[in-house]
């Protein structure tokens, strides 16, 4: 029984999470690096993208290595990106490892490296492509919930929502997080699977008590059918419901 039990976690980085959206888009995805920090990452532009206007921008975190990775990421999220008209741009990250245990000081230690390389690839990309600032979302799947949080939390001048796709969250990192009036009105959507695993599940509602207990009254979190799935039709659904009542607000 222990053998058994020691061979699921394999058996579940083996099979990982497929992409099930459409390929067959019209551009490739490009492949880059940052110069800065030289951290490589998967971009999507749509074959529509003209330099006379600004474009929305999806910044988009992969999880478990093994399970997730940066070019999966781009694979799920660029038929949206194609149809809808956004760039989207998924970095490698280091410090996504939700399965395996791992030492603390290291694990801090990349997610502060991913904080900094998430924000140079976001330069990278502004630098190469008109990208509109007002309009960032940052999302995360699984794993990528760890640097959900810590980057986006921490930089709300960068992003204007943050959706957690089914992600783990770690408590430690919120109570280490600097709480700021600007970051407390950050829209902030947290949803899961009904029938995802339990860690999830227990980690999100771990997540949405502690944002609406230290006053994110922006946070909102929902359950979908199904269960570890990676829905960014949901994500982007729910960022342009939120983009359009702010909108109406203003007028």
């Amino acid at each position: 029984m222990r053998k058994y039990l020691l061979l699921m976690p394999l058996a579940f980085l083996a099979a990982g999470c497929p992409v099930t959206q459409p390929q067959d888009t019209p551009a490739d995805q490009i492949r880059g690096t940052d110069p800065r920090t030289q951290r490589g990452y998967w971009l999507y532009v749509p074959s529509c993208y003209a330099a006379d206007r600004d474009w929305p921008l999806v910044v988009t975190l992969h999880g478990t290595h093994g399970w997730d990775s940066s070019a999966a990421q781009i694979k799920e999220w660029k038929s949206l990106a194609e149809q809808q008209g956004f760039l989207v741009v998924a970095p490698d990250l280091r410090s996504v490892q939700g399965i395996l245990p791992v030492l603390r000081d290291v694990w801090e230690q990349d997610l502060a490296d991913d904080d900094k390389a998430i924000l140079a690839v976001m330069d990278d990309v502004a630098a190469r492509y008109r990208v509109d600032r007002k309009r960032v979302l940052l999302t995360g799947f699984s794993a990528g919930g760890y640097p959900l949080y810590y980057t986006g939390l921490r930089h709300p001048e960068r992003f204007r929502m943050l959706i957690a796709r089914a992600c783990n969250s770690d408590m430690n990192l919120f109570e280490k997080t600097p709480l700021t009036d600007e970051v407390k009105k950050m829209p902030i959507l947290i949803f899961w699977g009904k029938d995802d695993l339990s860690e999830i599940s227990r980690q999100s509602w771990q997540a949405f008590r502690w944002l609406r207990y230290h006053k994110f009254y922006e946070a909102r979190q929902m359950n979908t059918k199904g269960g570890h799935l990676r829905r960014p039709e949901i994500a982007w659904e729910k960022w342009q419901q939120q983009m359009a009542e702010e909108e109406g607000n203003r007028q």
